[in-house]
């Protein structure tokens, strides 16, 4: 018998992205790569935006990010937005620097977007109001989850989406590039 282990990094790791998943159903899917300090938050919109309303789109978060972040005193290393779309969806990836995001600047673009696209920003279904003392043990696992994915310890990417009503999470091992070959 033969048995390839793959060593679970932190399932507190695991744990806390859930929860910000969880927290913030506004959010599709997102991605950790602690070996670039990168996080991409990906968001859906259900219609098709134009190219003009993706510039303008890319353009606001980029302003308002590096305004908020400017504002505590911290500077912006990474902000990219790159949207994809087909005939009934947008999907708006925000690439940050995990080293200057914050819980705070994650309300701002999730703000900004529910205040860009209303009813057409996807939402993953909330089944009950929350109440504010259970928000702001959720807020703690949020701040909890992105220092989590700022570690450098931890040797793998890491990928949270939805499907349907449940979370899923990946961790996703990085493998080194082959040197091209010598003639």
């Amino acid at each position: 018998m033969i048995s390839t282990h793959v060593p679970l990094e932190n399932s507190d790791t695991v744990s806390s992205i859930v929860a910000l998943l969880v927290r913030f159903p506004e959010i599709s899917s997102l991605w950790s790569d602690p070996a670039d300090g990168a996080i991409r938050l990906t968001y859906a919109v259900a219609r098709r935006l134009t190219k003009a309303e993706q510039r303008e789109l890319a353009e606001a978060l980029d302003d308002h990010v590096r305004a908020f972040v400017a504002l505590e005193g911290r500077d912006v290393e990474t902000i990219r937005v790159r949207c994809e779309t087909d005939h009934a969806v947008s999907f708006i990836h925000c690439t940050r620097d995990s080293a200057s995001f914050t819980r705070e600047e994650l309300e701002l673009q999730i703000g900004l977007l529910a205040q860009r696209f209303g009813d057409a920003l996807v939402k993953n279904p909330v089944d009950e109001p929350i109440d504010e003392e259970v928000e702001d043990a959720e807020d703690q696992e949020v701040e909890h989850a992105i220092e989590a994915m700022r570690d450098p310890a931890l040797k793998r990417s890491l990928v949270g989406y939805r499907e349907e009503k449940r979370v899923l999470v990946y961790f996703v091992k990085h493998r080194k590039a082959k040197a091209p070959a010598r003639r």
